[in-house]
């Protein structure tokens, strides 16, 4: 199989045109036109997350920045919302495009480190198959922004890299940077590549440019909107944090596990080759360093085991460009074969009864948070309408997280309730409830705190799926809380709950 020299210098361009461009394989198209449809596929089976749910919520109220996020997804799930008509297939379009976008963007970066087209095909597939990218790319949270936004950042580093042009430092910053407004995150990779050039010396002139200082001054700009919106919120983040670093153990223990099972394990043999050939090459020595670095550092940090996933479409990349020359087909047959087993897991195929059979969810816990928030909201409707009148009408709807606030807010209008108020990050920020509620309808609020501030606090119903899956939702208590002791302005900072 023949490989492609790289290209000569030449006057960088906007990403999404250079993948376009760099990729003359139909079959690269092909992959990313069969991934997009698997998951639009299932796009409709079972419901919404409780992540999306909140984004949709935090969409109708846009900021420069949220107490757990940056303002890019929220922004998306609204601009989404409007065009599609606030429906769930509608939202998980993007997500889908995203598994697209990440397959093209994999097979570009191959093509450009000199992979011919088999061997662009072969990044592709692995790309698509990957049980990490099928399971992410299905929901629209931070997550499948932030792979997007690693993923073509890594284009533009090893087109900086391959054409020696410091022109492309604007896109790597500009990128970079908006990958920022997703999720800080991206911020490891660019640590990491930092890390890179100082101990590759074959790279190091380039870091002698002025567009190097232009990428700078871009991605700090980008950067800024949200980390001034933190600064101006007294860093709830910071809280968010604290409590993700409470799991730090056990994401050490699991990690290495789920580096495996996550990419799936037949593609392990990839991607580690992908890094061992990226760091034995001169100049691609930068981002093999970077590769090596963020998936040990978020082991380090006690990261959650996704979280280094964007740099696999590197090493996709690279592993694939390592094979050019060695037949193809088995394993192209050997990525599609694991993919159909690992998407059992990754993506809602089941029906929602077998995950009572088969709790698949304690993999991906996702699918579990898919289950039941229609009749959850039913449920807390008819809590609602059985209040005696008077009531009723002083009557808050609270609950303890975002998910259930969120899905309040989406099916509760059309079933007569009032929007829901919640201590949970950013929907705290959204209360208190009105002053003149002294009544609460509280969703699996904890009902020490209800009873520190109501005068009368009952159990009014249960919460129980009707499918016997075991999820967050299973079992949870819905109260009625009745007089209010002091102000909600007095007592709303009790109920705050960063997490």
């Amino acid at each position: 199989m023949t490989t492609r020299s790289p290209a000569p210098a030449g006057r960088p361009r906007a990403t999404a045109s250079a993948v376009k461009s760099s990729i003359r394989n139909r079959a690269v198209w092909l992959v990313a036109a069969a991934a997009f449809a698997v998951e639009m596929a299932v796009s409709g089976r079972y419901g919404y997350d409780r992540d999306e749910l909140y984004f949709l919520a935090a969409g109708r109220h846009l900021a420069w920045g949220y107490v757990d996020q940056p303002s890019l997804t929220p922004l998306l799930a609204r601009i989404d919302a409007l065009l599609t008509g606030d429906t769930l297939v509608g939202l998980r379009a993007l997500p889908a495009l995203g598994l697209a976008a990440l397959v093209l963007l994999t097979a570009a970066m191959a093509r450009e480190l000199g992979a011919g087209r088999g061997g662009q095909l072969l990044a592709a597939l692995a790309t698509a198959c990957c049980a990490e990218y099928l399971g992410a790319m299905h929901e629209l949270t931070t997550t499948p922004v932030d792979f997007v936004g690693w993923a073509a950042t890594l284009l533009a580093v090893t087109k900086l890299l391959r054409r020696r042009d410091p022109r492309w430092w604007i896109a790597v910053g500009g990128l970079a940077g908006l990958g920022m407004d997703a999720k800080w995150n991206i911020g490891f990779l660019v640590a990491a590549l930092g890390l890179g050039f100082a101990v590759t010396p074959a790279a190091r002139p380039l870091l002698r440019s002025r567009h190097l200082a232009c990428a700078a001054v871009l991605f700090a700009v980008l950067a800024a909107p949200d980390v001034a919106w933190q600064v101006l919120h007294d860093w709830p983040n910071v809280a968010v944090f604290g409590h993700l670093n409470q799991q730090a153990w056990q994401n050490r223990i699991l990690y290495w596990p789920i580096q495996v099972a996550y990419t799936s394990i037949a593609l392990v043999p990839l991607w580690v080759g992908g890094i061992r050939w990226a760091l034995r090459d001169a100049r691609l020595r930068v981002v093999g360093v970077a590769a090596v670095t963020v998936i040990v550092a978020q082991f380090v940090l006690g990261g959650k085991g996704y979280y280094p996933g964007g740099i696999y479409t590197f090493c996709f990349a690279a592993g694939a460009t390592a094979l050019s020359g060695r037949p193809l087909r088995r394993r192209a047959v050997v990525y599609c074969a694991a993919a159909a087993v690992s998407a059992v897991i990754a993506l809602p195929l089941l029906p929602a009864a077998a995950l009572a059979r088969f709790p698949v969810q304690k993999v991906n816990y996702d699918l579990g948070e898919e289950i039941g928030w229609p009749s959850q909201v039913a449920l807390v409707a008819r809590v609602y309408d059985a209040l005696p009148a008077p009531e009723r009408a002083a009557a808050a709807v609270v609950t303890s997280n975002y998910g259930e606030a969120g899905a309040v807010d989406r099916y509760g209008a059309a079933l007569g309730l009032p929007p829901a108020d919640s201590g949970a990050n950013s929907y705290w920020l959204w209360g208190p409830p009105p002053a003149r509620d002294t009544v609460a309808v509280a969703v699996n609020v904890n009902p020490a705190l209800l009873r520190r501030w109501f005068s009368s606090v009952r159990v009014a119903a249960v919460y129980r799926n009707g499918l016997g899956v075991s999820d967050d939702e299973e079992g949870a208590v819905i109260y009625v809380a009745v007089g209010l002791r002091a102000p909600w302005t007095t007592a709303w900072p009790d109920f705050r709950d960063y997490s």
